[in-house]
Parts: C-alpha cells; sequence; structure tokens
C-alpha cells in the first residue's frame, strides 16, 4: 500500500527585518507572491494534506490570496517553530506517512527538492531527513552535527553554537521529511530555548537520534537553494536567480536575449520562435509575445499580447491591451 504524504508549511513569522508595513510573505518575486512558492511545491508533489501554519498578524490576506487551497491552523503566540507545528497536529491525527516541514519564506523550495527529499528517506528507511548545503561562508543557520557514521546527531542553532562549531560549514535547510507516526510522539519532548523563549524544531533532531532512530541529512550541492528571504537583498537575489531561468528556459524554446543581465522577465511570460528581446526590457507576467518580432530596448510590456512580427522599443504596455503597432 502506498504511504501517504503531508505538507506543514510554517508562515507565522512577522518578518521584521523587511522593515515594511506589508507582511513578509505577501511580497512579491517577479508578479509571485512569497507563500505561493512552497504552496506550489506542496502541490506538485500532490500531498494529501497541506497545512499553513498562519500568525494573527496574516492569516486573514494570506487566506484572502490562497483561499481553499490549504487547511490553516493559527498560531497566536509565536513561540517558536516547534510550537508552530504543535499546532498542525490536529490536523494529522492518525496520519501515517511521510510529512514535510518546510519555511513559508523560501521561495527555492520546489517540487522536485522534495520529491529528492522523500525518495532519500524512503530509500535509506529514515525516520527523519533534513535538506543540508554546505556554505563557505556560512549564514546564521543552524550547523550539522554528525557522528562517525555519518547520522546527525543534532543541530545546533548559531546563538547556541561554541567557536568551534561555528567553523562547521554544513547547516541546517529548515526543509524537513518525518515519518510521522514515529516522530510525532516525540515532538512535544522539545523544551523552551532559554536564550530564546521558543521551541526550536531542530531540537528534534537530537531527541529523534538519543531514541535510536535514524536521522539523516540530504546534503544539496546550490547552497542558494536553501535560503530563505529575510530583506530586500534577498528578494533581489530571488529576482535575479529566477529571472536568469525564465529566460535559460524560454532560450531553449527558440528566443534569444542580448544583454541578458538587462533583462527582467516575471513568470507566466510565451515568447514566440525567432523573436529576439533587446537590453533594457522588462517582461512582466501573462505577456504574450509572437513570433519573429525585435522587442526592445526600453520596453515594459505586462499583461500585454505582442502581435508576431512586431518592431517595438522605447514603449510601456500594460493591462490587458494587444498591441496594435
Amino acid at each position: 500500500m502506498d504511504r501517504k504524504t503531508a505538507v506543514i508549511i510554517l508562515a507565522g513569522g512577522k518578518g521584521t527585518r523587511m522593515h515594511s508595513k506589508k507582511n513578509k510573505l505577501l511580497h512579491k518575486i517577479l508578479g509571485r507572491e512569497l507563500i505561493r512558492f512552497p504552496v506550489e511545491a506542496a502541490e506538485n508533489v500532490e500531498a494529501e494534506k497541506i497545512i499553513l501554519v498562519v500568525g494573527p498578524h496574516n492569516q486573514k490576506e494570506i487566506k484572502s490570496l490562497l483561499r481553499d487551497r490549504v487547511d490553516y491552523v493559527l498560531q497566536k503566540e509565536a513561540l517558536g517553530t516547534a510550537h508552530a507545528v504543535w499546532q498542525a497536529e490536529p490536523l494529522l491525527e492518525g496520519f501515517t506517512g511521510e510529512t514535510f516541514v518546510i519555511v513559508g519564506d523560501s521561495p527555492y523550495i520546489s517540487g522536485e527538492i522534495l520529491k529528492k527529499l522523500l525518495n532519500f528517506h524512503r530509500e535509506n528507511k529514515a525516520a527523519l531527513t533534513l535538506i543540508s548545503s554546505v556554505f563557505e561562508n556560512p549564514p546564521a543557520y543552524g550547523r550539522i552535527i554528525k557522528d562517525e557514521k555519518g547520522f546527525v546527531k543534532k543541530v545546533v542553532e548559531e546563538i547556541d553554537a561554541s567557536e568551534e562549531e561555528k567553523k562547521i560549514k554544513e547547516v541546517n535547510s529548515s526543509y524537513y521529511c518525518f515519518t510521522w507516526e514515529k516522530i510525532a510522539p516525540l515532538l512535544h519532548k522539545i523544551d523552551i530555548n532559554q536564550k530564546k523563549g521558543e521551541y526550536y524544531l531542530t531540537d528534534i533532531v537530537e531527541i529523534a537520534y538519543n531514541a535510536g532512530l535514524k536521522t539523516l541529512a540530504l546534503k544539496i550541492d546550490d547552497p542558494l537553494l536553501t535560503k530563505g528571504i529575510n530583506s530586500r537583498a534577498d528578494l533581489s537575489e530571488a529576482a535575479k536567480y529566477f529571472s536568469m531561468k525564465n529566460i535559460n528556459a524560454l532560450e531553449e524554446t527558440g528566443v534569444t536575449f542580448f544583454g541578458k543581465e538587462t533583462i527582467t522577465v516575471e513568470f507566466n511570460v510565451r515568447i514566440g520562435k525567432d523573436t529576439v528581446i533587446h537590453p533594457c526590457t522588462y517582461l512582466g507576467e501573462n505577456t504574450e509575445i509572437g513570433k519573429n518580432c525585435e522587442i526592445g530596448p526600453f520596453v515594459y510590456l505586462k499583461n500585454a499580447k505582442i502581435p508576431s512580427g512586431t518592431k517595438l522599443s522605447y514603449a510601456k504596455i500594460e493591462g490587458g491591451h494587444e498591441y496594435e503597432g
């Protein structure tokens, strides 16, 4: 019998480092709200249940955006990541299978990564698998501590790490896969961290390891894929990454880009073969460009339709209009 999967997305943080009146998870990357990335990753693995843990400060806006795509639970107090997972437990009563726990502020998570994590977890018959990555100069993420056999003994948050532990370059990503019926009974053994006054989900690793369960790390080659969004600079970095990814995909279909570093391509942009995109061009979402066009320089398009054979420069078209020449 096939085992089921569920996904818990932690989305209750306030994102104060963004210095914005808007909740962090509603900031957009190339026209797509940040919270939509992990939700779409969860949908891609066809999870039986997607549970979004929200806070009092963002529940209304997030529900308005996502509607019935997910189940919602409220974390009334911001008491840490483990506390957030506790709020989701009632919706997983009696559930057996693999449960992912991921964060709501990572646009780089994808269905492909989750499937890779799930396959690794099942093939190795692990009880807990986390995704890790190696940074030459690690950010303020939890350090991975392993035993002599390569099993993960614990994750030490930087605030609690010794100077020697801070030298460890392999860090935690905050993406987990749990064999739920094995890990769920251990979750409430997590104690409050006295320095932060919060319950850290990372503590479940040491608890599971000490209980004799198999705890593993799946190392991801590109450390960028494990980063979250905590600042405006992080938003800019993510936009650049996904724009280039979109450009590269369009090149594979027969589109030419000159001066790619000056061009931005949002999601859901369609371009016909043999069209050339010149420097200083911004192609917003829901834009459709026909074949054999010359677009740019200095063109902004959003929700626009450009017929085949069009030559367009120094122009701005948006709002569902079709260019008529």
